[in-house]
């Protein structure tokens, strides 16, 4: 897959500790029904075939709504789903190692928080960014100190490859981070967490839409 062919409108990441209780299936069917665009499979609990089942289902649902679908950290469970792309954090294998074993085919998603990382991350063999967190955020990224919007704009400022924010991004400050020319928002709790996932993806994949409407008519 070229990262040219990907929408990056609306990219969502699962997440079982938000969800509820709700199975990533029944929540990855609503988010792509609200418009949802890429789909990062994650889930640090479940065992290897467990994910290899829930994948597989996960997938068929990506290809009915011609969504993209990513596997978080695992390059051979990314293979072995046939999955569009690979997602690598910071403890993860360098992207130029992980090519090698992916192949060319595969698209290559690394997590940066600055811009060196983000250049290094270019200079092997990335095909786009998440940079993270940008706002404070109550899951996976506790902890970690923000780097704002000032910060998320001198990560897309130094590389050229896309770039998502990720990390507090919601209906209150997802125009903050289409305004320093992000490819999107990666969000996990504003949808994965919300009561309607569906309602909650076709809101945000509105508020997209709109902005880029606007930014294009001037």
């Amino acid at each position: 897959m070229k990262i040219d062919d990907v929408d990056f409108s609306l990219y969502v990441i699962t997440d079982a500790d938000v969800s509820g209780g709700r199975l990533h299936t029944e929540v990855v069917r609503l988010a792509l029904e609200g418009g949802a665009t890429v789909i990062q499979y994650r889930d640090k609990r479940a065992s290897l075939r467990r994910m290899l089942d829930v994948g597989e289902e996960l997938r068929r649902l990506c290809a009915r709504h011609g969504a993209t679908f990513i596997v978080n950290d695992r390059p051979d469970l990314a293979i072995a789903l046939q999955a569009d792309g690979v997602h690598l954090g910071p403890e993860d294998m360098p992207p130029a190692t992980v090519r090698g074993i992916v192949g060319s085919e595969m698209l290559i998603g690394v997590s940066t928080d600055d811009a060196r990382e983000a250049r290094e991350a270019e200079a092997d063999g990335a095909d786009y960014l998440i940079a993270r967190p940008v706002f404070p955020t109550s899951w996976q990224m506790e902890g970690r100190p923000t780097m704002g919007v000032a910060g998320l704009q001198r990560i897309v400022q130094a590389v050229s490859l896309p770039v998502l924010a990720d990390g507090g991004v919601n209906r209150k400050t997802i125009e903050d981070v289409l305004g320093v020319g992000v490819a999107g928002p990666a969000i996990t709790t504003a949808i994965v967490g919300a009561a309607d996932p569906d309602e909650a993806a076709r809101e945000l994949r509105g508020m997209v839409d709109a902005y880029r409407q606007q930014v294009a008519t001037g």
